[in-house]
């Protein structure tokens, strides 16, 4: 069926999130009529992008971000945090779309750069972001790639903007250097908003942050068990906690991931109706681009991707809501900890640390790297990494290339056939 929506997109009739909000609505609405038990998984996309959408029409200023910033805070500041990464993981299943602003931006920048920064550059070269934000904080990592495109967005926006530095490692001097960043992001926030920052609902922000990483955990805890309760795809949405920790609405859906995974389980069920054979490993990034791959992995292949590498990790927990200092000092461990930073922003033993708590921890049988042609700095790592699972573990790695973002690099039938053939003839359970 033809999206209607889709040449509004294409002639710039239509901003992004005009697009995606009204997109998540459309899902949301057919899944109340056709299959109202699976109606929450639609309600964090529209509870997130309609509170962006609307935010500055309901008064609140809306603060653009990129890489690990000090989220918590935005909220408690009564401002809407919008990460910007989460506008082309959504447009990524739209290949028309996406090719619009990943070719405008080549126009513009260098052809390296990664589809990631290349959607958001390009949306907003074509005034199509549908929001100019009251403030934009973004950080030195991941990559060079972000490091390039950012400072040339907040040129362009020409708004208030902060910078967070983040260490390369992760030491004792590198959380200081971060907790004094983040009181100096304090006095940003308090000069964008003209208020002080309220304690008290600064600790109502932390309240909701340590639950939905209590929820999260809970998940991953899940996933533990074989047959494993929890499909692919939630990972994908569990992966927007670096932009909705400390939002209700992700709290309410990781709680309802919890109840259905803890009802598989009681059940003896698995996201593999048909049996499962392969636990995977993703170990760089996801299939944005063509999301129902999870799906038919489960499905054709008794396959279920576990856990990926970059998406896990062991939640920071606010425990002295009165302690200011000791509160800066979490904070600065959730920015040195979120995904993807935590594994592919420093040293490669980062990286191989999280996969051995993954290897040991979640009875993995089956290893793939899907490597991101735009992330070029954990491509840097495929060796040392395939090699630490093959000597430690016995298990070989499919290096797989593909773009998660522009569905035009290989089509998710040719990474689908990849990852099949590769259980058939390597793994071979």
């Amino acid at each position: 069926m033809q999206d209607l929506n889709m040449p509004k997109v294409l002639s710039g009739e239509m901003s992004t999130l005009d697009y995606i909000a009204g997109t998540a609505e459309s899902k949301q609405a057919h899944a109340i009529e056709g299959n109202p038990d699976m109606v929450w998984i639609y309600d964090i996309q529209v509870a997130q992008w309609a509170t962006i959408r609307d935010a500055q029409k309901n008064g609140k200023k809306v603060i653009a971000f990129g890489g690990p910033v000090p989220v918590d805070l935005m909220y408690a500041f009564d401002c809407q945090p919008y990460y910007l990464d989460q506008l082309p993981l959504s447009t990524a299943p739209n290949v028309d779309m996406t090719a619009k602003f990943v070719d405008l931006c080549e126009a513009h920048t260098n052809q390296s750069m990664c589809s990631i920064d290349k959607v958001e550059m390009g949306a907003l070269l074509a005034d199509q972001v549908g929001v100019k934000p009251d403030a934009f904080v973004y950080s030195t990592v991941p990559c060079d790639s972000s490091r390039i495109a950012y400072p040339v967005m907040e040129k362009i926006w020409n708004v208030p903007t902060f910078n967070v530095d983040l260490p390369f490692r992760r030491d004792k001097r590198g959380e200081d250097y971060l907790i004094q960043q983040t009181k100096e992001f304090i006095t940003f926030m308090e000069e964008l908003t003209g208020t002080k920052l309220d304690w008290e609902k600064f600790k109502e922000s932390m309240k909701v942050a340590n639950r939905t990483n209590e929820l999260l955990e809970q998940c991953a805890e899940l996933r533990k068990h074989t047959p494993c309760p929890l499909p692919g795809t939630l990972l994908v949405t569990n992966a927007c906690m670096s932009g909705q920790a400390a939002d209700p609405a992700m709290a309410t859906f990781l709680e309802k991931e919890v109840e259905t995974g803890q009802m598989m389980l009681d059940l003896g069920m698995g996201a593999c109706m048909n049996g499962e054979k392969y636990r995977m490993l993703f170990l760089q990034n996801m299939l944005w681009t063509s999301l129902k791959s999870y799906g038919y992995l489960e499905r054709e292949c008794g396959a279920v991707c576990v856990m990926d590498v970059l998406g896990h990790f062991h939640g920071d927990f606010y425990e002295h809501l009165d302690d200011k200092e000791d509160c800066f000092r979490v904070m600065s461990h959730k920015m040195m900890n979120l995904p993807m930073i935590h594994g592919a922003a420093g040293p490669v033993e980062y990286y191989e640390d999280r996969i051995k708590y993954l290897m040991d921890n979640f009875n993995i049988n089956t290893s793939v790297f899907l490597g991101h042609v735009g992330c070029k700095h954990t491509w840097a790592s495929t060796k040392i990494l395939s090699d630490y699972i093959q000597e430690n573990y016995g298990i070989p790695t499919l290096l797989l290339d593909v773009d998660c973002i522009d569905g035009r690099y290989k089509t998710a039938e040719e990474v689908q056939d990849s990852i099949a053939e590769y259980l058939e003839t390597v793994v071979k359970i």
